[in-house]
């Protein structure tokens, strides 16, 4: 009789057992891969919330390629919690030289009161380029300005100009920058382009913006929700703080720029008439002269007022005499100390490029603004806190450079 043949399987207490592991098992695999999914999501989100928020401050601080950013703002014209208006530096590049002693002109008029343009013309090698002495031409009442250039360049060269543009005759040069709180959006305008600073592939939303302005001390200038006019010029420093949004995730960004064009960190003041300067007493400033005095006419008035938070006032007032199309000339000066009491009065009659030294008024010194020493029987002394205000300012442009 032959012996039967013995047939192994899995008992059904073992079919359970390995199933329960294989079910284990697949459990650990998927909340594994489940956790490295989320936390890989996570991270992705997180970059991509950061990079928006890095991209949207650096096209903010530095501009782009074909436009400046804050840090080269020349003059700010309104500053608020979600959006600020400036001018930055204004670049003409369509010009070619041409004969010498041609006169070039400009695509934008030169701000009154600024600065000549720099000149700059490109050399053999693609990009390289040098400097260019120019004059600025009589203007007239031309909405835009005409230089020449003072020395003899190579004819057919490129030649490029920059300069502080004037926004009362050329809007265009005014940069805009703004937060939109319904369409969760950073946008900027410049030369008649509308655009948007934070679009991104991610679908992420900037859902706040708040800009903070302070002085050179590093001041909050102020807590409303906009700068006054007379407060622009002290600012120096801009903090923005921008919130972006993905889904369920949040990401903040904070940066701050420091505007190295700023007239606090320059010492140079476009004037206007109303606008308050601070500026050092008379025992710590070494410079104060006004400059680039243009647009006048026959017995027009510059009128400044230093006011110290103690003691008495200064006041200056310059009286300008133009005859013909001849050169105009400062025809005469007079201090008062305080104003109302009449102290020294000069006729300088000297042209108006030359400009006025205020810490050099007279032989003596004894009338001007500043301190001169032991030697000098000083009568005009202003301590602490100083505002130099523009109380009257008839010619169209003036410019004003303080040196602690």
């Amino acid at each position: 009789m032959e012996r039967a043949e013995r047939i192994e399987a899995f008992t059904l207490i073992e079919l359970l057992v390995s199933i329960a592991v294989a079910v284990i098992i697949a459990g650990v695999v998927y909340f594994s891969l489940s956790t490295a999914l989320e936390s890989w999501k996570y991270v992705k989100d997180q970059l991509a919330l950061q990079k928006v928020l890095n991209e949207v401050a650096e096209e903010i601080a530095d501009g782009t390629i074909t436009s400046f950013g804050l840090k080269d703002s020349l003059e700010i014209l309104q500053a608020g919690r979600s959006g600020i208006e400036f001018v930055p530096p204004w670049t003409d590049d369509t010009h070619s030289v041409t004969e010498p002693n041609f006169i070039y002109t400009l695509n934008s008029r030169i701000k009154p009161g600024t600065g000549v343009p720099i000149a700059e013309v490109r050399l053999l090698e693609p990009d390289e380029y040098s400097c260019v002495p120019i004059a600025v031409v009589k203007e007239g009442e031309s909405v835009h300005s005409r230089v020449r250039l003072m020395q003899v360049v190579p004819r057919g060269r490129d030649l490029g100009f920059s300069y502080h543009p004037d926004a009362k005759t050329n809007p265009d040069v005014v940069k805009y920058i703004w937060w939109d709180s319904e369409d969760k959006e950073v946008f900027s305008e410049y030369k008649g382009n509308f655009s948007s600073i934070s679009k991104n592939p991610f679908g992420i939303k900037i859902t706040g913006m708040e800009l903070r302005y302070y002085d050179k001390a590093n001041n909050l200038i102020t807590e409303s929700e906009w700068v006054d006019k007379n407060n622009l010029n002290l600012i120096t420093g801009i903090e923005f703080l921008i919130e972006a949004s993905l889904g369920q995730y949040k990401k903040n960004g904070l940066s701050f720029v420091n505007l190295r064009n700023a007239p606090m960190q320059s010492g140079y003041f476009p004037l206007s008439e109303g606008m308050s300067i601070p500026i050092p007493d008379s025992y710590g400033i070494h410079a104060l002269a006004l400059k680039n005095i243009n647009g006048v006419s026959n017995e027009d008035i510059l009128q400044l007022k230093a006011v110290p938070e103690s003691g008495k006032d200064w006041r200056i007032k310059i009286v300008f005499g133009k005859v013909g199309s001849a050169e105009p000339k400062i025809e005469r000066y007079v201090v008062e100390y305080p104003p109302g009491h009449v102290v020294f009065t000069e006729y300088p009659k000297t042209g108006v490029g030359c400009g006025l030294n205020l810490l050099m008024l007279g032989s003596n010194g004894r009338y001007d603004y500043d301190y001169d020493g032991e030697d000098v029987e000083d009568i005009v002394v202003l301590e602490d806190d100083v505002l130099l205000e523009v109380e009257r300012m008839d010619v169209e442009g003036a410019g004003l450079f303080v040196r602690p």
